[in-house]
């Protein structure tokens, strides 16, 4: 099991990467670099020049030498990544692998998500991205195969606790509302896991100031 330092390095490494991916998805690289081509001289040609200028040292040490071809690739725009907001968010939530739940596992599950089912469907959701399933099936996805994926996870459990077929199941994830809604609960799991890597209290941070 790697160390507390380690995986943080490895949580912000992936975060970090994240993020110049999102921000190269908003400057599409065939019209403009990340960084324009009057702010980078002839040496930049160079990788490690190129890195060494561009990314945090820490960060830059936890990656390995294809990690580093292709951050030199994103910082200069010659790197197409056309990754979705869902793509982005998968990726930082799910960072490490996860064992395949059994079968007693994921029947158990299948109760917690039952129980959260009748407090709403956020709350399905929420206990869902959180849970064992999930955590198996979303590291490291094929992300042609999300919906296929969304179906054989959540769309099994639809299927168990109200006797829908596949077809209704997989019309009812393949929508925007619902993609919409995973989303969020997504998003709101990837800040509570950067505040946590940074050492902040949500709690104490979402207080009202006292007068």
């Amino acid at each position: 099991m790697a160390s507390v330092s380690k995986q943080q390095k490895r949580a912000k490494r992936a975060k970090t990467k994240a993020k110049a991916q999102r921000v190269a998805r908003q400057h599409p690289q065939t019209v403009n670099p990340i960084v324009p081509d009057y702010f980078m001289p002839d040496v930049f040609d160079d990788d490690e020049t190129l890195l060494h200028s561009y990314v945090e040292p820490d960060i830059l040490e936890a990656l390995n030498e294809e990690e580093r071809e292709a951050m030199a690739s994103l910082i200069r725009g010659d790197a197409g990544m056309p990754f979705t907001e869902d793509e982005m968010l998968l990726t930082e939530v799910y960072l490490v692998p996860a064992p395949e739940p059994s079968e007693e596992q994921r029947l158990a599950h299948y109760e917690v998500l039952k129980r959260a089912e009748q407090q709403g469907f956020l709350d399905l959701l929420d206990a869902f991205a959180r849970g064992p399933i999930a955590a198996h099936a979303f590291y490291d996805i094929d992300f042609d195969h999300y919906l296929d994926v969304l179906v054989n996870t959540l769309g099994a459990y639809m299927m168990w606790a109200h006797g829908l077929d596949e077809a209704t199941v997989r019309a009812r994830i393949d929508d925007d509302d619902f993609y919409e809604a995973f989303r969020a609960v997504l998003g709101e799991i990837e800040m509570e896991s950067t505040m946590q890597m940074l050492g902040i209290d949500r709690n104490e941070h979402d207080e009202p100031a006292q007068d």
